[in-house]
């Protein structure tokens, strides 16, 4: 699986966008770089993996790609994903991928006219000195 970004675009501009693609270069879904936060050194990550390619192993390549993605090329010193409670695919691909549960956002998100709590995990980078 490779991750792609737009020909031009950067983390700089606030998010950067990875789209994935299998072996066969068919496209897979997408991994996003968003909230960066320059002086603080982190960003979120949001992942979409397409309806036909999703419990098939994508979702864990693809951000396992990222992370050595953002290690490799960028300052990053962390990586964060807020994830809904109720959205266990999710969690399953970000713990495997050594995300760590740091806190729990109660009634965060709306689903089907319900407040949910959402899950924050984190992922450090690189040491935490400067």
């Amino acid at each position: 699986m490779t991750l792609k970004a737009q020909q031009g675009t950067s983390l700089s501009s606030g998010k950067l966008t990875l789209y994935a693609f299998d072996e066969k270069e068919h496209p897979v879904g997408c991994v996003e770089l968003y909230n960066y936060d320059p002086i603080n050194r982190r960003a979120a990550v949001g992942i979409v993996v397409s309806n036909e390619c999703r419990h098939k192993g994508f979702g864990s390549k693809m951000v396992q790609s990222l992370t050595e993605f953002c290690k490799a090329n960028t300052s990053l010193h962390q990586v964060y994903a807020d994830i809904a409670a109720t959205n266990a695919p999710s969690i399953h691909i970000f713990e495997k991928a050594g995300y760590q549960r740091c806190a729990v956002l109660h009634d965060w998100v709306i689903r089907s006219d319900k407040f949910i709590d959402t899950l924050r995990y984190q992922l450090i980078l690189q040491s935490s000195s400067l």
